[in-house]
């Protein structure tokens, strides 16, 4: 069953998502699950408070744009009675990897802000 409801922000930095008919603890496994789904790490937090890793940063200063190094940070909490929001908010912003770099990072949000409209 789908749970999303609608992003209330999303711009170049983050994106905040709303979901209904769904617990907090169980939006963290499916978000946790997601990440880990698409090549990410759980890099320090737990799933609802977490910051996930996907990449090197040391190959992406050494190979820039060439090397990926995504860095999301997640945070979950109960909005209203059953409403849960879900902010994803970027841990790195691409410059080592130039322009490209940049881009490829704000590409990766869109796609996660779209991956998560499938929760």
């Amino acid at each position: 069953m789908k749970h999303f409801t609608k992003h209330e922000t999303v711009n170049n930095d983050s994106c905040t998502s709303l979901y209904s008919g769904v617990s907090k603890d169980e939006l963290d496994k499916e978000v946790d699950k997601l990440f880990k789904t698409s090549g990410y790490k759980l890099k320090e937090g737990n799933p609802g408070n977490a910051t996930y890793e996907k990449g090197s940063k040391t190959m992406r200063i050494l190979f820039g744009a060439f090397a990926k190094h995504f860095v999301f940070k997640i945070k979950t909490y109960t909005n209203e009675p059953d409403t849960v929001k879900v902010t994803v908010v970027k841990g790195t912003s691409g410059i080592a990897g130039g322009l490209v770099g940049m881009k490829q990072v704000k590409n990766e949000l869109t796609r996660i802000s779209n991956v998560l409209e499938t929760i």
